[in-house]
């Protein structure tokens, strides 16, 4: 029986969004911890994951996933191409119309018990959830609603990264938009996809919105947009002590 959460876990030997000149790393970060955050921090009786990797700039022989078994190789060296890849390979699979499909980037930390919270932020009725309140984009005139559920608090977002969840209905519904934002972006110098121009479309034009608790429950792994009030360096420490 197919669990209530399925994981894609986007890796990479190397990517050029490191380039950007916005981009910073906490001093605490390291890849490797994270992903061993991840391992432990999963609940496996309702998530189970598979890595998409791609190998442009490097065998994953050369890395520590070395070992891993759930693994589909890719070729794209761009995140816009390997995310187009992932859509893809995603569709081909008959999941079931309520799994809950988890994009997941290598750069995001995340805190204990965050499958049991994702869960939750679909009782709200939301398309979209994501673990990681982001504030790169503010709109004055947004209507900000709080919800609760059993464990969290949780607000509406107007756009989130290309880490988030939805419900594979949901993700068939919207694959064309989706895939649009990632294609049409490609001829860009670092060939990303345009995550916040698409969740700006998905909830504007097309009504569709994205939930994330207040406390987020993961993090991008960048210095200038850490989700406040956790010790991230604490989390990536504890969860990899004694793994």
């Amino acid at each position: 029986m197919t669990k209530p959460i399925q994981i894609f876990l986007r890796h990479c030997y190397y990517s050029k969004l490191q380039e950007l000149p916005d981009r910073k790393r906490p001093k605490w970060f390291d890849k490797h911890k994270v992903f061993k955050n991840f391992k432990k921090t999963i609940n496996s009786n309702i998530a189970d994951y598979c890595i998409i990797y791609d190998e442009h700039y490097g065998d994953i022989k050369k890395t520590f996933l070395s070992n891993e078994k759930n693994v589909k190789i890719v070729n794209c060296g761009s995140e816009g191409k390997s995310f187009v890849k992932t859509l893809e390979y995603i569709k081909s699979i008959n999941f079931d119309p309520e799994t809950i499909i988890y994009f997941l980037e290598d750069d995001y930390l995340h805190r204990p018990g965050w499958c049991e919270i994702l869960l939750e932020g679909f009782l709200l009725k939301s398309d979209y959830v994501t673990l990681y309140p982001c504030e790169l984009v503010e709109r004055e005139d947004f209507l900000y609603k709080i919800f609760t559920t059993e464990n969290t608090y949780w607000r509406v977002l107007p756009v989130t990264t290309n880490t988030f969840a939805c419900k594979f209905s949901t993700l068939l519904k919207d694959y064309d938009i989706h895939l649009k934002y990632s294609i049409q972006n490609n001829n860009n110098e670092y060939i990303c996809s345009n995550d916040y121009k698409k969740f700006w479309d998905l909830n504007i034009k097309q009504n569709k919105y994205i939930v994330a608790p207040i406390s987020g429950y993961s993090t991008h792994c960048d210095q200038n947009y850490l989700t406040p009030f956790v010790n991230w360096k604490k989390i990536i420490n504890v969860s990899t002590e004694y793994f």
